[in-house]
């Protein structure tokens, strides 16, 4: 039996095997000698004071990749990475897997999916941030259970834990509607990825739910970094672009990279422009104004992730599941109520 299967045994949780193999505190004597007489029966010996080996086969584990196409979307979001990454980590030892760390890109991943069929991998957390359609046919190659997370890829059938994009957005357009802004444009990534594509299609959709007019000039394509958004927005302020009362972003490093823009315009956040982000990034506590945003709940699509790729590790032939969590707003500065709104004038 592995770790999961004596924790099932004994009645315990998989954290609970883990701490008897390795000795730690925390446990009953009684729970103790259940479980490490399950662990000696198949394989496994405890470690001992004197620094014995703790298990006698080759752990379990499970792969997490981080997918890039363009690097600009996880590199450019290093701490909402980090927190994904360190919940998958901590919640994988609890479940008895060690965790390896592998980067990845359109060309290479061919051969990591290789080298996880024929290694001892158990399952793949696969960060699908930048993971776009044409990316689709190299899951084909995946023979080991596999959870997407940050990408729902609803054109594939593959589990996935995701932020609900269109609930995103509808939360956003709806917050900004109750401060009475109907007068609403959008940030839009000039290089999208799916997630970005499905953001604005959510953003598209609440519009139309709330009868508010989408107009085209208020769509602004931006590069996805904090200087190349400034940049583009600045571009196009130099162009004379109309602002409208609000804008929402899918990106909070884009809506901060706008704010600079704005701010060296001499344009006030948030009495002509106001602003909302997307992913509640520490940059965002720290500009000026700080940013209001939402809450995207890192850790606990980690999790689930975790949760949902050991059930398929037991269950292979389990339903395709897409868990989609909602996110809330972090209410900060850069949105004011449109009472207070003073119109941009173009210089």
């Amino acid at each position: 039996m592995n770790l999961k299967e004596i924790a099932r045994a004994a009645g315990v949780s998989q954290s609970t095997v883990t701490m008897v193999l390795h000795d730690r505190k925390g446990v009953s004597q009684s729970t103790r000698e259940c479980v490490q007489a399950l662990l000696e029966e198949n394989g496994y010996s405890v470690k001992k004071a004197d620094g014995s080996p703790s298990v006698q086969t080759e752990a379990e584990k499970i792969v997490f990749i981080k997918f890039k196409r363009f690097s600009f979307m996880v590199d450019g979001n290093a701490e909402y990475i980090n927190l994904l990454f360190d919940e998958v980590e901590s919640c994988c030892n609890q479940a008895g897997y060690e965790i390896a760390f592998r980067v990845a890109t359109p060309e290479t991943l061919p051969d990591i999916f290789e080298k996880v069929n024929t290694g001892p991998f158990k399952g793949i957390i696969l960060l699908g941030t930048e993971f776009s359609d044409e990316d689709r046919p190299l899951l084909n190659r995946v023979k080991k259970p596999i959870i997407i997370i940050d990408n729902d890829l609803t054109k594939l059938s593959v589990t996935s834990v995701s932020n609900h994009t269109w609930n995103s957005m509808r939360t956003k357009v709806t917050y900004l509607l109750g401060r009475g802004h109907r007068q609403i444009g959008y940030i839009r990534n000039s290089q999208p990825t799916s997630i970005c594509t499905q953001c604005y299609l959510g953003f598209l959709n609440a519009m139309e739910q709330y009868h508010l007019k989408v107009e085209e000039k208020y769509i602004y394509d931006v590069y996805p970094s904090i200087e190349g958004a400034c940049s583009c927005m600045k571009g196009l302020l130099d162009k004379g672009i109309e602002l409208p009362s609000a804008l929402v972003s899918n990106s909070d490093i884009i809506a901060i990279g706008a704010m600079k823009a704005f701010r060296e315009y001499g344009i006030r956040v948030p009495e002509q422009v106001s602003i909302i982000g997307a992913d509640n990034i520490m940059s965002g506590m720290v500009c000026v104004p700080q940013l209001t945003t939402c809450e995207v709940y890192a850790k606990d699509i980690g999790k689930w992730a975790v949760k949902l790729l050991c059930d398929r590790i037991e269950n292979p032939a389990s339903p395709v599941i897409r868990l989609r969590i909602d996110t809330t707003i972090v209410e900060r500065d850069s949105v004011c109520d449109y009472a207070d709104h003073v119109p941009y004038q173009r210089g």
